[in-house]
């Protein structure tokens, strides 16, 4: 290989050639050359050290793309999300949480994480998003939210039923949750990366930190000292842990998830990350809830005969206290209906009266993705994950609640 092309690559961009292995330098720049409709190596060496978007499209051909949805395992966005979620809940309004991923590649480690955020009830105005890559063509792939069936293949609950829409042979992630990502070009190595941003509760940097220069790497950990809040989280990948400066940063709970704080700073694992067991489900059993009681005939007195094949029917079901008649509604709507947000929200109220905390949690989670200003759902998903320990949910409920009280006609 043309050793100025070389230099260009370890000084300009910060990646170390041998580290990609054998003759992969080799054949991008052959590639580049071909795209470009040059002979010369030397010609090419001169565009690569004067244009910054040939630098940009041979980094896109050089970097190892390996991502996927919840790459990592879902319980590792669980532990980030909860930890941002804990942040949010005493944070004053209008102040937000940050996350940066870096590099994002085509976006599905970020979109991880929203998705991740929207599964704990947080809104975009409590969280903030940002995602960077070198390369302009990723982003656009990643700014267009389309995937094909490949990127799904961690294990675990497929999230696109429920956060995904077919668009020919891809799938393509809903506007809302793309939205709540804003990506932008740059490259950690560069002294001036995000110079304009404020600092960020987390930075996630996976599969990166064994591609760099040792120069490089010094870059990228200046960066995140600038970056990082003094009590943020930083997550890499368990095998490029030994590649942080030695005695400056310390894991924050199990190794296997990679995730480390400053050295000195914030000790003990936050509540909303110890709360949450493999399976990301809450360990604490739930407080009994009361059922409505029934009256001698089993239907309220003066009730008007129950409309079949209605909300209201269902609803005289429930309050009568004949929750099984009443859950059996429910699902027949559900059926004729599977958008109908009221009886996803009765249904839940009924499976918590049965005590069936797991299906009620369901139910309200499938409500608030319909409808997530239901003032029911809201209300008794609220109680639910106070009873369940979850403070975290509870409190970004209990925000949205109180918001949609302020906003309720007087």
């Amino acid at each position: 290989m043309n050793t100025a092309i070389d230099a260009v690559v370890r000084e300009r961009m910060g990646i170390d050639p041998a580290a990609l292995g054998p003759n992969v330098l080799t054949r991008a720049v052959e590639g580049r050359m071909l795209a470009r409709g040059l002979s010369d190596p030397a010609l090419y060496t001169a565009r690569l050290m004067t244009e910054q978007s040939e630098r940009d499209a041979l980094a896109a051909d050089l970097a190892v793309s390996e991502t996927w949805f919840f790459r990592g395992g879902r319980f590792l966005f669980e532990r980030l999300s909860g930890f941002l979620a804990d942040r949010a809940s005493n944070r004053a309004a209008g102040t937000r949480v940050r996350a940066l991923s870096v590099p994002c590649s085509t976006g599905e480690e970020p979109y991880s994480l929203a998705i991740a955020m929207h599964e704990r009830f947080l809104t975009p105005d409590e969280y903030a998003i940002d995602a960077v890559d070198q390369s302009e063509r990723v982003l656009a792939r990643a700014a267009a939210g389309r995937y094909g069936a490949f990127a799904f293949r961690e294990g675990g609950t497929d999230s696109r039923p429920a956060y995904f829409r077919r668009a020919d042979e891809q799938w393509e992630l809903l506007p809302h949750l793309r939205a709540a990502v804003r990506f932008l070009s740059g490259n950690l190595a560069d002294p001036l990366f995000l110079a304009a941003e404020r600092p960020y509760d987390l930075i996630i940097c996976r599969n990166l930190f064994i591609y760099l220069t040792p120069d490089a790497k010094v870059r990228a950990m200046a960066n995140f000292d600038r970056l990082l809040a003094i009590d943020g989280r930083l997550c890499v990948t368990p095998a490029e842990a030994d590649r942080l400066p030695p005695g400056r940063f310390v894991p924050e709970g199990p190794t296997e998830f990679g995730v480390y704080r400053r050295a000195g700073v914030g000790s003990g694992l936050h509540r909303a990350l110890a709360r949450v067991d493999p399976a990301g489900d809450i360990s604490t059993t739930p407080a009994p809830v009361k059922t409505p009681a029934p009256s001698r005939t089993g239907v309220p007195k003066d009730a008007p005969a129950p409309l079949p094949n209605t909300i209201e029917a269902a609803r005289l079901f429930a309050d009568a206290g004949r929750l099984d008649e009443a859950r059996a509604a429910c699902e027949a709507l559900i059926r004729a209906r599977a958008t109908d947000a009221d009886a996803l929200a009765l249904l839940g109220v009924v499976h918590l009266a049965a005590g069936r905390s797991d299906a009620a949690f369901d139910a309200l989670r499938k409500a608030l993705y319909l409808a997530p200003d239901h003032v029911e759902a809201v209300s008794n998903m609220m109680a639910l994950c106070d009873r369940r320990g979850d403070t975290a949910r509870a409190a970004a409920l209990r925000r949205r609640r109180d918001r949609l009280a302020r906003e309720e006609p007087t």
